[in-house]
């Protein structure tokens, strides 16, 4: 299949406009190492964003940093750590870009001191499908008027356009960090969750697995200290390593008793405590149906990745809001050519 790398970001218009009067569909990539989203659907070719991989513009005083989405994950965070600052979205995935982890949302553990991928970015500039390069935002932490249109482009997987360029707010590097663990039964664990979670100690990270509860702490030196009852540790790995895992999102008050079901139901999982949401490893596809029941039946809801074989039916009832993101989605791409089956509602395409 072909793949196209524009240079930059008017090649990129032109291949996407050229796309769009052809009705040719295209896949949109970034690095390459996410797992397999969405419904499998017949395309017509990818466009990658390898090409497109400067750094921009970087205010080291301001605490921004803007690069195009091609660039590697890693090299933002070499940027940041030579100025005593970090960008806290981990490319946690090998060789992930900086374009991937936005338009996945492919945020790391701890979303309980950094808030989620669309927190830290400031401005964007995005391609639609049918070759508008469309500006918003601003490179200033200062609000700016209008919709909030980068927030909007994370966790889009490529069906708003193709983002080319991100402002990144950048957080001062914290002086200390410190993970703890604690191996015990699941009651204990959740009566500990509830206590760490009190303003005495302001984690960055609590994550359950079955029998076992991390904490991450950072702060100043005297603020990261083992709490009675845990273990200093390595930092453990941010992902699963099965092909195939479904992500659950439910009320955070509501977790501690969706892990209880995981536990009773022998799945391995990692759910992040005070953020609601839950990756449990799926074994085999029918295993599907009961853990998205586990998650309506508390009000959430649940999607799948991995292997085509996995993903017939990866996102489960319609949200109310579908039409309306339909219509959001015919103004960004209205000759529907970028990322086909990629999000929810889509239905396979000339399979």
């Amino acid at each position: 299949m072909n793949t196209e790398a524009p240079p930059d970001r008017d090649a990129l218009a032109a291949l996407l406009a050229d796309a769009t009067a052809a009705g040719t569909r295209l896949a949109v990539r970034g690095a390459g190492s996410a797992r397999p989203a969405g419904i499998p659907s017949a395309i017509d070719g990818q466009v990658s964003t390898r090409g497109l991989d400067r750094v921009v513009d970087h205010q080291p005083a301001d605490l921004t940093l803007t690069v195009e989405a091609g660039l590697p994950a890693s090299r933002v965070h070499e940027l940041a750590a030579a100025h005593g600052q970090v960008w806290p979205q981990p490319a946690h995935r090998e060789g992930a870009s900086v374009g991937g982890i936005l338009a996945t949302a492919a945020g790391g553990l701890d979303r309980l001191r950094w808030g989620p991928v669309r927190d830290s970015v400031l401005e964007i500039v995005v391609c639609t499908g049918d070759g508008r390069l469309v500006r918003a935002g601003g490179r200033t932490v200062k609000g700016v008027a209008g919709y909030d249109v980068p927030r909007l482009q994370v966790g889009a997987r490529g069906t708003l356009g193709v983002i080319v360029e991100a402002t990144l707010k950048l957080w001062p590097r914290p002086l200390s960090s410190g993970w703890f663990v604690r191996e015990d039964d699941g009651d204990v664990l959740r009566g500990l969750a509830a206590r760490l979670t009190r303003d005495v100690y302001r984690p960055a990270a609590l994550v359950r697995e079955p029998g076992r509860l991390w904490l991450h702490l950072i702060g100043a030196p005297a603020d990261v200290r083992a709490p009675a009852g845990l273990t200093a540790v390595d930092a453990p790995r941010v992902d699963l390593a099965a092909p195939a895992v479904m992500d659950l999102a439910v009320s955070p008050a509501l977790l501690p008793t969706l892990a209880r079901d995981l536990d009773d139901a022998s799945l391995r999982y990692r759910a992040l405590l005070g953020v609601g949401t839950c990756r449990v490893e799926v074994p085999t596809p029918d295993e599907i149906g009961p853990l998205r029941t586990l998650a309506t039946a508390r009000g959430g809801h649940g999607e799948v990745f991995g292997p085509n074989e996995f993903r017939a039916d990866p996102w489960g009832p319609a949200p109310p809001g579908l039409a309306i993101m339909r219509r959001l989605r015919d103004a960004f791409d209205p000759g529907g050519v970028l990322n086909p089956g990629a999000f929810v509602g889509d239905a396979p395409a000339r399979v």
